[in-house]
């Protein structure tokens, strides 16, 4: 069984919270959406440093504010 945990459950920026999920012993990472739009690096580069974390992208968080939808 693989364990996976968000990134928006750890505090710190994405790098930190990488590491922090790495040594933790998590398998895997669920990629925030605000985590990308804050960190000044490309998504290429952050799956490179998931993987050099010896971790893998489990889930990308689903979209909060879909843009033409609604209020309620």
């Amino acid at each position: 069984m693989k364990t996976s945990i968000a990134t928006v459950s750890i505090s710190g920026d994405l790098d930190q919270k990488l590491a922090a999920i790495a040594a933790a012993g998590f398998d895997g990472v669920e990629i925030f959406e605000n985590d990308l739009l804050v960190y000044d690096r490309s998504p290429r580069e952050v799956g490179r440093m998931v993987r050099d974390q010896g971790l893998e992208i489990t889930l990308f968080q689903p979209f909060r504010d879909f843009e033409g939808m609604p209020e309620a």
